[in-house]
């Protein structure tokens, strides 16, 4: 196969990189060339096959930079053009909002404006930070039926309380999406929304019905995720790739084939990815409600006979059960005979070792 670090390649980051320090009177730093080299030589010794495939092992690379390093912009200068002459897109994640927005607002600016190459860049955000229509269209149309209600009653000596504020604020957005004054991105609304009244108006990907949505065409999270589909560097954080990962990767972010992905702050990695794809089970308090399901269902099953299908599906449970809780037993013996499970003498400073079976 091919390998993807040509010496046109070399040039244009070499180039760039002088053409940067030169625009802004900078000395080049040993770490900050050090780690774009190693940056380039990992993604360019990636072998790929007659359709672009990577047909060699991962390419893998954990660079540990001290502050003052200008490791943003040494991935940067090194990737960007790399991702850019395979087709490929580049996702930048970091592990705090802070992070985020100094390289979308400063860093990335900063490196078009003085090195010389073109790319485009966006920052992917997670369906929270959206507006979601369908729940400003039910808020909006509650506010003035409650209005209605509300004069309706006003001659009755009834009062009720309609919160004018949320109103003033729900109509004006309304009124800002239709006049293209805003893009429902709560971080671009001129003042700050209060976390209770933003819940009110946002969505998750559990409630969201995606294509089926009748404001689908309309929606600010699809349409910025539309508008990444064009853009060359994708800035986000950890929680997105794991979660997009989780989904099966390419869910809400572009497909992990045609992605080389940076973490900055990888340190977090590990908590995040916890997070993300750890389960658990409680394998004593299982057991335990195993046993009262045979006990009290053999019981409830002697004492009255349940009708037909009913009766067919519940009379091999408690059996289930017995045998399930047995595998359980098992499970509890190798996993105290794996680890040490007993806390030490000391109950305060117990703390529980964690394992981690691969």
């Amino acid at each position: 196969g091919c390998r993807m670090l040509s010496d046109e390649i070399k040039n244009t980051i070499q180039s760039a990189y002088t053409r940067f320090l030169d625009s802004k009177g900078l000395k080049a730093r040993y770490g900050q060339r050090l780690m774009i080299a190693e940056v380039a030589k990992t993604l360019g010794t990636i072998a790929v096959d007659e359709e672009g495939k990577r047909s060699g092992d991962p390419a893998v690379l954990a660079i540990e930079a001290g502050t003052g390093t200008g490791k943003t912009v040494a991935y940067s200068l090194a990737a960007i053009p790399i991702a850019k002459a395979a087709g490929k897109r580049l996702v930048v994640a970091t592990a705090t909002v802070a992070l985020q927005e100094q390289i979308v607002d400063k860093d990335l600016p900063d490196i078009i404006k003085n090195s010389g190459l073109h790319f485009s860049y966006a920052l992917a955000k997670g369906r929270g930070r959206y507006l979601c229509l369908s729940k400003l269209d039910v808020l909006s149309q509650q506010g003035q039926a409650n209005q209605a209600t509300a004069e309706l009653f006003a001659d009755e000596g009834f009062q009720i309380d309609v919160d004018a504020e949320s109103e003033k604020l729900f109509s004006e957005m309304i009124e800002k999406l239709a006049g293209n004054r805003w893009d429902g991105d709560r971080d671009s609304w001129p003042q700050v929304i209060e976390d209770a009244t933003w819940s009110r108006v946002t969505t998750d990907h559990t409630q969201c019905t995606g294509r089926h949505c009748m404001n689908f065409q309309q929606c600010s999270f699809y349409k910025a995720r539309e508008s990444m589909a064009k853009v060359d560097v994708i800035v986000t954080n950890h929680d997105m790739v794991l979660a997009d990962l989780a989904l099966g990767g390419g869910a809400v972010l572009p497909d992990p084939r045609e992605t080389i992905y940076i973490f900055d702050e990888g340190h977090h990695l590990p908590d995040k990815a916890i997070n993300h794809f750890a389960h658990f089970t409680r394998l004593r308090s299982t057991a335990d409600w195993l046993g009262q399901v045979d006990k009290n269902l053999t019981r409830l099953l002697a004492q009255n006979p349940l009708p037909g299908d009913f009766a067919r599906l519940l009379e091999p449970v408690p059996e289930l059960a017995r045998s399930l809780r047995t595998q359980m037993q098992f499970m509890f013996t190798l996993c105290e005979q794996l680890a040490e499970f007993r806390p030490n003498s000391d109950p305060d400073s117990y703390e529980k070792p964690r394992y981690r079976f691969i």
